[in-house]
């Protein structure tokens, strides 16, 4: 299961598309304001966290500096991280 399109919606949610056309609003803020890892937290500065991409199927930030694995959006499980 692959990441095939993002955009940003607002505040810190996302609008992902699948590639089986299957379509998730993934809501970062719990997963952002929850997590205290640097690596992390700089995302909570919402002009970095819209400089979202994919890469291998996957969601990336700044070249790596926070992935989040497509399966993990698919069946909303990074929140619980």
């Amino acid at each position: 299961m692959e990441i095939t399109k993002v955009n940003y919606l607002s505040d810190y949610k996302l609008k992902v598309v699948f590639d089986n056309g299957e379509k998730r609003i993934a809501d970062f803020k719990d997963f952002l304001f929850k997590v205290h890892s640097p690596m992390t937290t700089q995302f909570r500065d919402k002009k970095r966290f819209k400089n979202v991409s994919i890469a291998f199927g996957h969601l990336t930030w700044e070249d790596g500096q926070m992935d989040i694995p497509s399966e993990s959006i698919y069946n909303n499980e990074f929140a619980s991280k």
